[in-house]
């Protein structure tokens, strides 16, 4: 949204305590870029639009940030597959619908099992924290002073260092930390997310030849290895944020270990190479959050299902922009989850 507005003509001013891509989503390795979102328009057709603004991006900083290797969703039990499909079809956006056999000679670091399912040739993974450093170097150069600060609200408005810091706009995208800085102003829910990373055996050796994939029943995703990471396996299950893993660093829960035999057999074995942990800022239905606070109206909060609206990101940004500088009013989607609780 910095770079955005500033290419835009305003002078913006971003406060960050740690600097880019050292906490949240976006600090991690990978993520997936996918258009399927289940029984949704809005989703699929900002994922689109987000892909343009990452290619866009690429062209400018001259740096590879995404990798086209495509996306395979093996479906739930809930009908979210045949309700992307029909979207998806909708729009115009490429996908394939594969039985077990195809994935099988198609992708054979898989087992299918019987299952049919969606492939996505145009879904993508994005590397994330390369991305987030590519961002901030262009939003230098589009003229952001980017401060390395620690600003609190009050009333809305930014203070720090004990000085409140002026603008016409004040806009807060504070990811999972969104409940702690405006406790009460919206449900939000901070919970912690666990990924491993391990080694490359058999078809997952071969740099760019598997997919990433989602996998809806079993409720796990993953990336094959990019620039040598290992191989990403992640739960897909929210976590408390002082949940115990019940293994060390090195090792791998048994859910997951069984997980690896069930689907991706030719790692069932591998060792793991590390584990990646991250914190996540969930609304109840996983839409995102663009509302006014209650005592400024010059003052805005963005945030809700950070995961997903960092990948979202460029097209995102475009449209918080529009509402802010009243282009647009702001969709009801996005501020259904305010609460009545007292805001700082």
């Amino acid at each position: 949204m910095a770079r955005e507005l500033a290419g835009r003509g305003w002078t913006v001013r971003l406060v960050d305590a740690e600097g880019p891509g050292v906490r949240g989503p976006s600090a991690s390795h990978t993520r997936i870029l996918r258009h399927a979102h289940g029984a949704d328009d809005y989703y699929p057709a900002l994922a689109r639009r987000a892909a343009a603004g990452w290619a866009e991006l690429e062209r400018e900083t001259g740096r590879r940030l995404v990798t086209p290797i495509g996306v395979l969703i093996f479906p739930g039990f809930d009908g979210w597959l045949h309700d992307s499909v029909d979207r998806l079809r909708r729009l115009n956006i490429p996908l394939e619908i594969w039985p077990s056999r195809t994935v099988a000679d198609r992708f054979p670091g898989f087992a299918a099992n019987g299952e049919c399912a969606l492939f996505e040739p145009d879904g993508a993974v994005l590397l994330a924290k390369e991305a987030v450093l590519a961002l901030a170097r262009s939003a230098v150069d589009r003229g952001v002073d980017m401060v390395r600060a620690t600003a609190r609200a009050v009333a809305g408005r930014a203070v720090v260092a004990g000085r409140t810091v002026p603008a016409d706009r004040t806009v807060w995208t504070v990811g999972p930390e969104l409940s702690s800085v405006f406790p009460g102003f919206a449900s939000v829910r901070r919970v912690r997310q666990d990924s491993w990373y391990v080694g490359e055996r058999g078809p997952w050796t071969v740099p760019d030849a598997l997919p990433a994939w989602l996998d809806r029943g079993a409720r796990y995703y993953g990336v094959p290895s990019i620039a040598g990471q290992g191989v990403k396996v992640v739960p897909d299950v929210e976590t408390p944020l002082d949940a115990p893993t019940g293994v060390p660093a090195s090792g791998l829960p048994a859910d997951v270990r069984a997980y690896l035999r069930a689907r991706l057999p030719d790692l069932a074995e591998a060792p793991v190479l590390r584990r990646e942990r991250r914190h996540y800022a969930l609304t109840r239905n996983e839409d995102f959050l663009l509302a006014r606070h209650p005592v400024d109206d010059t003052v805005w909060v963005v945030g809700g299902d950070s995961g997903h609206g960092f990948k979202h990101g460029p097209a995102w940004g475009e449209y918080v922009c529009d509402v802010i500088e009243g282009r647009r009013p702001v969709d009801r989607r996005f501020t259904h989850h305010l609460t009545r609780g007292s805001v700082a």
